[in-house]
């Protein structure tokens, strides 16, 4: 239980493509940054996993924000967005989702890492494996729990571009809606030139 994207990708994708993929993601982790989504390796430590094979991130687990054990299990409220800053009041008033805290903005509760992102130009398909139960029509299945933390920005962020690449290929789904996807559109399009046409798949 908790916040997530889901998506189904191409088992491999070709390498042009995903080198014009990563590329663009390199241009938006600068813009991150400046407005306070650091991100690290996959475990919260070191630096982000960012190549031609393989796209692997976290949230940054000492990240300096304040500790705040009032948040439990976050859910984005209904308009929820943006990135709280160092002092911003981030829950929703009082109020509570039937299994723990309304937030109206990107946030965390002093650690910024929570689940790995990882997103790779080529998935394991040798037919001597065991059966993979993530394999679903010709596609690979994976998610990301991102718990509404800052990273979830730039996991908005590649999804987004790597749907504009991929096109019907690439298909996303999301617990959020429209408003917690929002930035990241908003994002893309002021730095890529596209975002504004990004549409979760129903």
């Amino acid at each position: 239980m908790g916040y997530t994207h889901y998506w189904k990708k191409p088992y491999e994708i070709e390498f042009k493509t995903y080198k014009i993929i990563v590329d663009d993601f390199k241009k938006i982790v600068i813009e991150l940054e400046t407005i306070g989504v650091k991100l690290a390796g996959w475990d919260g430590k070191g630096d982000p996993d960012i190549n031609y094979d393989d796209v692997r991130f976290n949230g940054l687990e000492n990240c300096g924000h304040l500790k705040n054990d009032e948040i439990t299990i976050p859910w984005p409220s209904e308009d929820a967005g943006g990135v709280a800053g160092y002092l911003d009041n981030i829950k929703e008033g009082d109020k509570h989702w039937f299994a723990g805290t309304l937030l109206s903005k990107r946030c965390c509760d002093g650690n910024c890492s929570y689940e790995t992102f990882q997103f790779t130009r080529k998935e394991p398909s040798d037919p001597s494996d065991p059966p993979d139960p993530l394999k679903s029509d010709s596609k690979y299945t994976s998610c990301c729990k991102t718990a509404f933390r800052p990273y979830d920005l730039a996991v908005n962020c590649f999804l987004i571009i790597a749907k504009h690449h991929l096109k019907e290929h690439l298909i996303v789904k999301s617990d959020g809606n429209s408003p917690q996807w929002f930035d990241g559109k908003l994002i893309c399009q002021t730095k890529l030139d596209y975002g504004f046409d990004f549409k979760l798949d129903s």
